[in-house]
Parts: C-alpha cells; sequence; structure tokens
C-alpha cells in the first residue's frame, strides 16, 4: 500500500482523435508508423505532454503516486503489449522523493496487427488512459483516445511518421542488460547494501550522480542513498528498505543510472541489475 494524499478522482471523458488536454496534461496515442501489415508488430506510443512544473509517475512510483495506465479496446485479432517504460528521473510529489517523468514523454507500446487485417482499410485503436499528474498538488485523472491506423496494402513498405524520431529516441533509454558489474546485494535488517564493481577486464563508466532505482518498491523512494566509490571503482549504495515493499523479497531490481534520469559526460548508460538477496 502507498502514501497518496487524499485526492478525488475526476470523471472527465474525451473521446476525439486528437491531442487531449486534461488539467495540467496534453496526451494522445501517436504511431511510428504510417501504417501496419497483417501481423505485424510496430511502435505505437502514448504521448503526454505536461505543463510546466507537473509530473506523472514511473511503473513503481516509489512510496508516492501511481504510475500511468492503459485500458485497450481494439478489433478482434490485434494485440497491444504492456507499457515499455522509458527511463525515469526523482520527482517530488509535495515534500516526497519519488520517480516520474516531466516535459514531453513517450510510453510505447507494441502493437500487433491481426492476420486477418484486411489490406487498404483503416483499424481504430482505442484505449482509455489514466494518470496522476501532481506538482505542489494532485490531479488524478483519465482520458478516452483514438489512433486510426492504415493497414498495408500488399508490398507496401511503411513510412515513418513524424513521431518515428522520438519514440526512437524513448526506446534509447531503456536500461541495457549488465555486462560491466558484479552485482551483490546484503540485507542488513531495515537497509540493503548493494555493490557494484567493475567485472574483470572491464571498465565502465560511472554516471556522475549515481543512483538506484529500485523497480517493485523494495526501497524506499524518499530516503536519502548513501553512495561511496571505492579505490577499485566499485560503487556502494546503502540503501533503506521501504515498509510499502513486496514481502520476503528475493532479489533486488532496478535501474543503475543518474539520479535525474539524463545522459552526462561519463558515457554511462543506464543498466539493469537483477542480484539476488543475501543476509537477513
Amino acid at each position: 500500500m502507498r502514501l497518496i494524499l487524499g485526492v478525488i478522482l475526476l470523471s472527465y471523458t474525451n473521446s476525439i482523435a486528437e491531442p487531449v488536454r486534461e488539467g495540467a496534461l496534453v496526451t494522445e496515442l501517436v504511431s511510428s508508423k504510417q501504417s501496419i501489415a497483417p501481423g505485424e508488430t510496430i511502435d505505437i506510443a502514448l504521448r503526454i505532454k505536461h505543463d510546466k512544473g507537473w509530473h506523472t509517475y514511473w511503473k513503481c512510483p516509489g512510496i508516492v503516486g501511481v504510475p500511468t495506465g492503459l485500458d485497450w479496446k481494439i478489433p478482434d485479432g490485434f494485440k497491444a503489449g504492456k507499457i515499455l517504460w522509458p527511463q525515469p528521473e526523482t520527482v517530488k510529489m509535495g515534500p516526497y522523493n519519488a520517480y516520474g517523468y516531466h516535459g514531453e514523454v513517450f510510453l510505447i507500446i507494441p502493437l500487433t496487427a491481426s492476420q486477418d487485417a484486411e489490406p487498404g482499410t483503416k483499424s481504430l485503436i482505442q484505449a482509455r488512459a489514466s494518470w496522476m499528474c501532481c506538482s505542489t498538488v494532485c490531479q488524478p485523472a483519465f482520458a478516452d483516445l483514438n489512433l486510426s491506423i492504415q493497414i498495408s496494402k500488399n508490398g507496401q513498405l511503411p513510412k515513418d511518421t513524424k513521431w518515428s524520431t522520438p519514440i526512437r529516441n524513448s526506446r534509447s533509454t531503456f536500461a541495457q542488460n549488465n555486462q560491466s558489474w558484479k552485482a551483490t546485494a546484503l540485507r542488513k535488517g531495515k537497509k540493503i547494501i548493494l555493490t557494484l564493481s567493475p567485472l574483470e577486464k572491464e571498465k565502465p563508466s560511472v554516471p556522475r550522480t549515481p543512483y538506484f532505482f529500485c523497480e517493485d518498491g523494495l526501497i524506499h523512494s524518499d530516503k536519502k542513498q548513501s553512495i561511496k566509490i571505492l579505490s577499485d571503482s566499485s560503487i556502494v549504495f546503502r540503501l533503506h528498505v521501504s515498509e510499502f515493499g513486496p514481502e520476503n523479497p528475493t532479489h533486488l531490481k532496478g535501474i543503475f543510472y543518474n539520479k535525474d534520469g539524463q545522459p552526462d559526460d561519463s558515457g554511462a548508460t543506464p543498466i539493469y541489475i537483477n542480484a539476488p538477496i543475501k543476509g537477513s
């Protein structure tokens, strides 16, 4: 159970095939391609444009916040995959630290067309997007969104849309599999010590503001992460276990990157960490 400010969900509905303004957000469904072939999978995305000073939340917001969600209504035989989340940043919900996004963000969804989709026709993709948008106050809300997409004719090569580049840029922020660090996690009561040691023959880049984004709520998002870099370039995190996290966790899972979620001159990239937890 997460700590959430008392708020009332506003029952506003928007059913237009255009960007939808709701409170401090503009949302819309966009596609990387102008058309999709029967049986093909392409990237579509929920585009969120936040007003200045506002943010929404990552798949694991921390001790506060609610992740953005999508409830689909799509043609028979089509399939919408799970949201693929770009690299988050630390955000503030009132006095509390959490994980989320500001500015413009693209949440990617792989869309697969039905094998029986008729070439030359159009298919309507519909979704209800729901979110919590926060600044000094919070505005939970939703919008009903539409995306009309052409079914490619036989032999037709799909063309990029104006959204192709930002969608690719969003994909480029996904955490990479860990091939450079030996990761160990030792639990000592209400703390977990995460140690990242460079693997032999590897010289991984270290972000300027190292931070660990826990993906399942195990680590308390509002308590300071103590970080020490050793002489052998190992990085030691002292992390606080959250009372809102999973019971009896076996692994520490999340992303090692910069606290602000942005690249720097170190050359470091987001790295996915999955370390067995030892101790108690």
